[in-house]
């Protein structure tokens, strides 16, 4: 009787010996999955970055063409880091509980979904944009794009 107790104890030592380490595969897997879900995180952020690029460079072509309302509308674009069609992703990963900038939105620093993006820059961004559209001199545009080129110079050299 003594000899199972014994026995017993030493199997119950035993399990929990084994307990407490989780076995190598399962923590390779896990790593791997990290590895791809911090990838991710980056590709993000690359593809955000690339949108806005666009809308900076569509601004310069309609500038140069004389288009002063394309001009303030990818400006306002590039504030709101894309269009609708990239606000959609951005609710879509809201509601899947993906928050790119969690940190930054409890802090007040970016919208919910904002990549790129901060509060203060799109607030400066959409000025722009709207100092540009009201502007009927060359000089109140070129000051408006300026603002506005400061702000995203910055956001796309991060």
């Amino acid at each position: 009787m003594k000899r199972t107790h014994v026995c017993a104890a030493l199997a119950a030592m035993a399990l929990f010996a084994f307990a407490q380490e989780t076995s190598g595969p399962a923590v390779g897997t896990y790593n791997a999955i990290a590895d791809s879900i911090l990838a991710t995180k980056a590709a993000e952020k690359g593809i955000v970055k690339t949108i806005l690029d666009g809308h900076r460079h569509a601004a310069e072509g309609a500038m140069k063409r004389g288009d002063h309302e394309a001009v303030a509308a990818h400006m306002a674009l590039f504030g709101n880091e894309g269009d609708n069609a990239v606000g959609g992703i951005r609710k879509r990963l809201l509601e899947g509980g993906h928050h790119h900038n969690a940190d930054g939105e409890a802090k007040g620093i970016y919208e919910p979904g904002y990549v790129v993006v901060t509060i203060e820059a799109k607030k400066k961004c959409l000025e722009a944009s709207a100092a540009y559209r009201k502007a009927t001199a060359d000089g109140d545009r070129k000051k408006a794009w300026e603002d506005f080129s400061a702000v995203a110079t910055e956001l796309l050299a991060e």
